[in-house]
């Protein structure tokens, strides 16, 4: 009998024990089942556009108990990773950083889920034009071919990066801002020798030079197509748009015609030109003692216009937004409203980002330590965006190799802009435009 009851103490602390293991073992895969459900993939372009906002994200994490994957590519890849995952069913990231040309695509195509769905929807203060590049179908130009015209548009993003080209010039040369491309041909020509040279283009082929020039283009009253989508890049005004930038040729630095934005940076940064079309992100390498010869002798406005026309910068938001097939909306919709509020924009705006709300742009304070603020949110206001269409890349890589061709001197003004709307023309029929 005592062996009998001694076997059965031994298998009882035996059972006891597993017990306790499995338990512990339940216990644990409840803990990791929590961490992942609290945490978010968040899938982001490397660089300024997204640095500051990154540096930030230990506070969200800290306020909320939501942890934050982070995932940065550079532009081509981040691009090529989240559409291929959002055909795919778009169940890797949780929150998508989106250029605002990309919205075609991604909004278009269906993979992105409408903020409404969600009970949210940005409010007035964020800048309007940094609005309408969130939505889908864009609220004003042309609608696709065989699309609803009466489709309401939605918001599928939350603008984050107010991206909008600035026209860089030296105020300590130049007492007033140009505001005409005549008045800017004049003011080169008063202030020969000042500096070594009197514009500098971004002429790299494909989206650098066609990112450049589309500010000329739309300045000069052209366009790319009129409102039933047939190409008008051939017209004269485009033309004479084109004449001009090539003439700015003549005040510019050799080799232009490979010229991307660092190397704008540079030439503008260390004196050695009087003005060129800027992204504002660069303003403070301006402003920075150790990497600038013009610390508080560059001004920064708009982009100027021909006679007769309208101020017409290029808007180049980044976005926020939601894929349809994330299974976490409700905390990657808390990540976005963190990211994109008023509070976290302002300190964003410290650590070198770039706000999208009025109230921050308008800030007093920020004013003083960032002065270009004033001019991006001027820039906003009169914005063009590019083309609402799923080819617009294809176009471009047409529009910016003949583009490139013409700066490169091996063809003329008409002829470059002839050929470029052929091919287009070609391309839209194709698709059914």
């Amino acid at each position: 009998m005592k062996k009998f009851l001694a076997v059965l103490t031994i298998l009882s602390l035996i059972l006891a024990a597993c017990g306790s293991n499995d338990e512990k073992s339940s216990d644990n895969d409840d803990q990791n089942s929590s961490e992942e459900d609290k945490t978010i993939s968040v899938a982001m372009v490397a660089g300024v556009e997204s640095s500051a906002v990154k540096q930030m994200i230990p506070e969200f994490e800290e306020e909320t108990g939501i942890n934050v994957e982070w995932n940065e590519f550079d532009y081509n890849t981040l691009y090529e990773r989240i559409y291929n995952d959002l055909r795919n069913g778009g169940k890797t990231y949780d929150v998508i950083f989106a250029d605002d040309p990309w919205m075609p695509m991604f909004a278009g195509g269906g993979f992105l889920t409408p903020l409404k769905e969600l009970g949210y929807t940005p409010d007035e203060d964020f800048v309007k034009t940094s609005r309408q590049v969130s939505m889908w179908p864009a609220p004003e130009g042309p609608r696709l071919p065989n699309s609803d015209k009466d489709e309401e548009s939605k918001y599928y993003a939350v603008p984050q990066v107010g991206n909008v080209q600035l026209f860089f010039y030296r105020k300590d040369i130049l007492n007033d801002i140009p505001q005409t491309w005549e008045d800017l041909e004049k003011a080169i020509e008063e202030h020969q020798g000042e500096t070594k040279y009197g514009f500098v283009h971004r002429g790299a082929r494909g989206n650098p030079v066609a990112t450049n020039f589309n500010a000329f283009l739309w300045s000069h009253g052209a366009d790319f197509f009129d409102k039933d989508w047939n190409v008008t890049l051939d017209n004269p005004e485009a033309i004479d748009a084109l004449e001009r930038y090539l003439n700015f040729k003549k005040n510019a630095p050799e080799g232009i015609a490979s010229y991307n934005s660092d190397q704008i940076g540079r030439v503008m940064a260390g004196g050695d030109a009087l003005s060129s079309i800027v992204w504002p992100v660069w303003a403070q390498t301006m402003e920075d003692e150790e990497k600038s010869e013009v610390v508080g002798k560059m001004g920064y406005g708009l982009v100027p216009k021909a006679e007769g026309h309208e101020h017409a910068p290029m808007i180049g938001n980044w976005l926020f937004a939601i894929p349809e097939g994330s299974d976490k909306k409700e905390n990657a919709l808390s990540f976005i409203e963190w990211a994109s509020s008023k509070d976290v924009q302002t300190e964003m705006t410290k650590l070198g980002g770039l706000p999208t709300r009025t109230s921050v742009l308008k800030d007093e304070e920020l004013l003083k330590d960032y002065p270009y603020l004033e001019a991006v949110h001027e820039g906003l206001q009169s914005a063009r965006w590019r083309p609402r269409t799923p080819l617009y890349s294809e176009i471009e890589q047409i529009y910016g190799t003949y583009l490139n061709r013409a700066i490169s001197g091996e063809i003329g003004a008409e002829e470059a802009l002839t050929k470029a709307a052929d091919e287009i023309s070609k391309l839209m029929e194709e698709n059914g435009y």
